[in-house]
């Protein structure tokens, strides 16, 4: 087993840095304190508040207003932020070495020159250098994803590339193929019109990182419509769109691979319902996508529900929105049932 991977994997480096810091101190200070009681007590106390100063800083008010560029915000709250824990700190440190009052004259922290030196002066140092290593590490891991996400944006242009047929040609054939049709066939005509607006979606308006839901949320209705048409009354199909998916921005092309899943994979059943639902929500930041699929039983273990076109959103995901998403596949006999939440704000 690799040490240092699984270290970073469950955060124990952490743990292990805290440690150390914890030990250098208490050697440190050792002839500042009355007893090695005290020392240790003083000791726990400063590695608690500062580790809390510290991850506040980093997971909150980085993420909330440093990244959001909201500087006067940030540095008021750090601010407060050192002045609320040094005073936190030193009405602590007061109660640990009360009891050794007695027996010195004076301990850190009794003066304001002291406690301005032993407490507020090192616990802005510490946390702002902390938390600059920590935003230093952010911003190198978030390069590292932009550029990953880059390399596989490249390669798959280039696949696509590769299997793309002139675009222009094709609507000009499909214009030809709708005007053929029977003006009286307005079944076949609205299909061959929804179908043109999904090669358009994926043509023009795809080619770019980010895509207002809208447009997203319409290729995912066309996309049921003509599924639905193509399945006729032998498949109940439920599609929803929450209206209040509106002014946010998602990577495009990443919910229709669990929607082509649940049409692809859904049952065809005779004496039994075949259902297909799509609903799409906005559940407070979060988008939430959910698809339900009847199927058929499997046989000798066939009949999977995950394929190369799962596998590569799934990747996608965890390159565009690391630790902002959540996927659930619940699988039985019977049905499939997937969960997709993204986190949009």
């Amino acid at each position: 087993m690799n040490i240092l991977p699984a270290l970073t994997r469950y955060k124990l480096h952490h743990v292990l840095f805290w440690m150390i810091f914890f030990t250098v101190w208490v050697l440190l200070r050792i002839d500042d304190y009355p007893a090695l009681q005290a020392t240790m007590l003083a000791g726990l106390l400063k590695v608690v508040t500062l580790a809390g100063a510290v991850y506040f800083t980093s997971y909150v008010l980085i993420p909330r207003f440093l990244y959001r560029q909201q500087y006067v915000i940030f540095f008021t709250a750090f601010a407060g932020l050192i002045g609320g824990t040094g005073w936190l700190v030193i009405q602590l440190l007061n109660g640990v070495l009360q009891p050794y009052a007695g027996r010195i004259a004076q301990w850190p922290n009794a003066s304001l020159n002291s406690q301005l030196y032993d407490v507020y002066i090192p616990l802005f140092f510490m946390v702002g250098a902390i938390t600059g290593v920590q935003f230093y590490i952010d911003r190198l891991q978030t390069q590292h994803r932009l550029q990953s996400a880059l390399r596989a944006s490249a390669e798959q242009e280039l696949q696509y590339l590769k299997a793309q047929i002139n675009p222009h040609a094709l609507f000009n054939s499909l214009n030809a193929v709708y005007f053929l049709i029977d003006k009286e066939n307005k079944a076949a005509r609205d299909m061959l019109r929804q179908f043109a607006d999904l090669l358009r979606y994926q043509l023009y308006d795809c080619n770019t990182d980010a895509i207002p839901i809208e447009k997203e949320a319409q290729y995912v209705a066309n996309y049921v419509a003509i599924q639905q048409m193509r399945l006729n009354d032998n498949c109940e199909v439920s599609f929803y769109c929450d209206p209040a998916m509106q002014h946010f921005s998602i990577a495009p092309l990443l919910l229709i691979p669990f929607v082509e899943n649940a049409f692809k994979h859904v049952s065809a059943h005779v004496q039994a319902p075949n259902k297909v639902t799509v609903h799409l929500r906005r559940q407070g930041p979060f988008l939430q996508l959910e698809t339900y699929n009847t199927r058929e039983r499997p046989v000798n273990g066939n009949g999977t529900h995950h394929g190369i076109g799962l596998a590569n959103v799934k990747r996608r995901l965890e390159l565009l929105y690391p630790e902002k998403h959540s996927l659930q596949i619940a699988e039985t006999e019977q049905a499939f049932h997937v969960t997709l939440d993204i986190r949009i704000a």
